[in-house]
């Protein structure tokens, strides 16, 4: 999801930056100095700069925890999950009533995929700030990745019915139709963007082009979702050919074929989907279906590949349970033919 790039001025019991945090007398005035150039660092968008002048305040003071705190926060930014979520679990009960640390805590365990605590994070962010739109986005993107679509539609409702043309509500409530199969309210609510050719403007180019690649491929997923393969095509046309790698496209558009009886070109793009993405459930699937008449082997392979990647998913039940079928299927009839051999 988009982050914004304009850092936000809060409250911890002082007025004070996004990045400060409330700096007490423990600070030494070295370590300040550092802190100080970071905040900066930070307001400008520099983040890897930001997180060398924390590190370094941390070497003077390294038990300051306003240095740990933000440089938690600029390592979110910059996708260094993981060390993110050390440092900002272990200063998390200094600031208990940081919005600000709970909101990037849990960005931090979903870059690492750990959904549940990140929601958890998220709504003891809420719990401070309820009308946070960035934290009710990103917990509902969590309950939408998760299969939790009911949870997702409770939480986007009301901000998506207050604003209509946001794009990143736009994107989770269509994501949210197209899972339930509501399919021409999609498509009614994305009409304008539609009608704009697909255009989106924004100061960020990369992030426009990624939201329009997310919207794009839900759209032409509702089209899909109502027969209209044609249509459905066209557009995951026009994400293949900036994206001609992107695996959720590709596979999209190789269901279409399948619909059309296409096995062979939806063969194509499948396996160049699993070579661009080789842990793509959806593609392992159905390339286990299309393989599973003509090449038994290949079959098996990927089904087990699914298999071991999907079984915990919600999303894939229905589809685990066929593969695992299909699969024991499979080494049945492999095992009744090792045995003629014999």
């Amino acid at each position: 999801m988009k982050k914004s790039n304009i850092l936000k001025i809060i409250s911890i019991s002082c007025v004070v930056g996004l990045f400060s945090s409330c700096m007490t007398s423990s600070n030494s005035s070295d370590s300040i100095k550092y802190i100080t150039m970071g905040n900066k660092y930070a307001e400008k968008g520099d983040f890897s700069r930001s997180a060398e002048q924390y590190r370094t305040a941390l070497k003077i003071e390294p038990n300051s925890a306003t240095a740990k705190r933000n440089l938690g926060l600029v390592l979110v930014k910059i996708n260094k999950f993981k060390e993110a979520l050390s440092l900002l679990t272990e200063v998390a009960p200094n600031y208990p009533k940081d919005s600000e640390l709970l909101y990037f805590l849990g960005e931090a365990y979903r870059g690492v995929g750990f959904e549940k605590e990140s929601i958890k994070a998220y709504q003891n962010a809420l719990n401070i700030n309820p009308n946070d739109l960035r934290v009710i986005k990103s917990i509902s993107w969590v309950y939408l990745k998760t299969g939790k679509y009911d949870s997702a539609e409770r939480m986007i409702k009301k901000s998506y019915e207050k604003n209509p043309l946001d794009l990143q509500l736009m994107l989770i409530m269509t994501s949210i139709d197209v899972k339930k199969e509501r399919y021409t309210k999609a498509i009614k609510e994305m009409e304008e963007f539609e009608k704009s050719e697909f255009k989106i403007v924004s100061r960020d180019q990369t992030t426009a082009e990624t939201e329009k690649i997310l919207l794009l491929n839900v759209l032409g997923n509702a089209y899909a979702g109502i027969n209209d393969c044609i249509k459905a095509q066209k557009i995951f046309d026009i994400v293949l050919k900036s994206r001609p790698f992107l695996a959720p496209t590709l596979t999209d558009s190789a269901k279409c074929d399948l619909k059309a009886n296409n096995t062979i070109q939806a063969k194509g793009k499948l396996e160049k989907a699993y070579s661009s993405e080789p842990d793509y459930p959806e593609a392992l699937y159905l390339l286990g279906k299309i393989y599973s008449s003509n090449n038994p082997k290949k079959a098996a392979f990927y089904y087990k590949k699914f298999i071991e990647i999907s079984s915990d998913d919600k999303n894939y039940e229905n589809e685990s349970k066929e593969a695992q079928d299909t699969l024991t299927q499979l080494e049945a009839k492999n095992l009744d033919g090792s045995k003629k051999s014999d």
